[in-house]
C-alpha cells in the first residue's frame, strides 16, 4: 500500500463528538493530525474545555491538531450571496482571531476558502489578497493553503493554480478536495503538472458523478460519502497525486447527515478502511508499480 507522510481526520467527519471522542476516533482511523474550526474551538472553551487541555488530550494520544479550516476573511469581499446567515456567522472570524487561535492550538496550517461571489473581484487583486495573507500566516509559522470550490469565488484548479502560482508565496499552497474537484471542471493533465509539494492536503470523498436530478450543488456539497462509496475517479486522481508527490496530507471529508448516529467507533472504521481501500488499488496500478522498483 501507498506510503503517505500524515493521516488527518477531518473536522467534518466528526463533528458531532466531544473533543476527546474526535481525538479517539483520529487514532482509531490511524490518523496523526486533527483539523478543526475556529468556531468549535470556541464553543468547546465555551462550554469549560480550555485550549491547553486540549492539546493534552490530543498529545496523550499522539495526535497533532494541526490545521485550522477556514478562513475565509482575508479578501476586500468575502461573504457568500448562497449561504445561510447561521453558516456565515460560523465562518466570520476575522484574521487576528484565526492567527490567534491557531498561535494557541499550536496548528501549522491554514485553509482558506474564497467564500466571495463568484466575478465579484479580479483575479489580480485575488492574487494580491492571497500573497497578502499568505505574508500574515508566515509570521505565525503557518503555511497558507487556498482551497477552490465549485460554490465561490475560487471554483476550480485552474483558478486556485493561477492565484498559488501568481502569489508565490514561499508558505503557499493548495488543498485538493475530491468533491470540489470533479463539480468545478476536472482537468488531469493540469493536475499532473502542478508540484506535488505545492499541494498540502488530500481530502477525498465520493458521489454520484453527475448531480442527481433536482439536486442542487449547494444540496450536493452536503451529501458527500466516503470514498468508495460513489462514482467519483478516485483511484485516477490519487494516482496523479501520488505520481507527482502531492500525497503528502491525505483524509477522508465527508459533509452527510448521516455521520450525526454513527458512534467513534463507526466514523474511525469507515474513514480508516476507505481510504486503506482507495491506496490498496493504486498502488496495485502498473506504473505505480514500476515505479517503486
Amino acid at each position: 500500500m501507498l506510503e503517505i507522510d500524515g493521516r488527518m481526520m477531518c473536522f467534518s467527519n466528526v463533528a458531532h463528538l466531544s473533543f476527546a471522542e474526535r481525538v479517539r476516533a483520529a487514532r482509531l482511523a490511524g490518523c496523526d493530525q486533527l483539523s478543526i474550526m475556529p468556531v468549535e474551538v470556541k464553543e468547546l472553551v465555551a462550554q469549560g474545555l480550555p485550549i491547553a487541555e486540549m492539546r493534552s488530550i490530543a498529545d496523550a494520544a499522539g495526535v497533532t491538531v494541526s490545521r485550522l479550516d477556514p478562513l475565509v476573511r482575508w479578501s476586500r469581499i468575502w461573504k457568500p450571496n448562497n449561504m445561510s446567515a447561521a453558516y456565515v456567522e460560523r465562518i466570520s472570524d476575522s484574521p487576528e482571531e484565526f492567527f490567534a487561535l491557531a498561535d494557541h492550538l499550536g496548528c501549522r496550517h491554514a485553509s482558506l476558502n474564497a467564500t466571495f461571489p463568484l466575478g465579484s473581484l479580479s483575479i489580480d487583486e485575488i492574487i494580491e489578497s492571497y500573497a497578502a495573507i499568505c505574508a500574515r500566516a508566515a509570521e505565525h509559522g503557518m503555511t497558507c493553503d487556498l482551497e477552490f470550490i465549485p460554490l465561490w469565488g475560487v471554483p476550480d484548479l485552474e483558478t486556485a493554480w493561477r492565484i498559488v502560482n501568481g502569489a508565490a508565496a514561499p508558505n503557499g499552497g493548495l488543498v485538493f478536495d475530491t468533491w470540489h474537484y470533479i463539480r468545478g471542471q476536472p482537468n488531469p493533465e493540469l493536475l499532473r503538472s502542478i508540484p506535488g509539494h505545492l499541494i498540502h492536503s488530500v481530502q477525498l470523498n465520493d458521489g454520484l458523478l453527475r448531480l442527481a436530478p433536482g439536486v442542487t450543488l449547494e444540496q450536493d456539497c452536503f451529501q458527500r460519502l466516503f470514498p468508495g462509496d460513489g462514482e467519483f475517479p478516485l483511484i485516477e486522481v490519487v494516482s496523479i497525486l501520488a505520481g507527482s508527490g502531492g500525497l503528502r496530507e491525505l483524509g477522508a471529508e465527508v459533509f452527510n447527515p448521516m455521520l450525526n448516529s454513527m458512534s467513534t467507533e463507526a466514523v474511525a472504521t469507515r474513514c480508516r478502511v476507505s481510504i486503506d481501500s482507495v491506496l490498496c488499488c493504486v498502488s496495485q496500478l502498473p506504473s505505480l508499480a514500476r515505479a517503486a522498483k
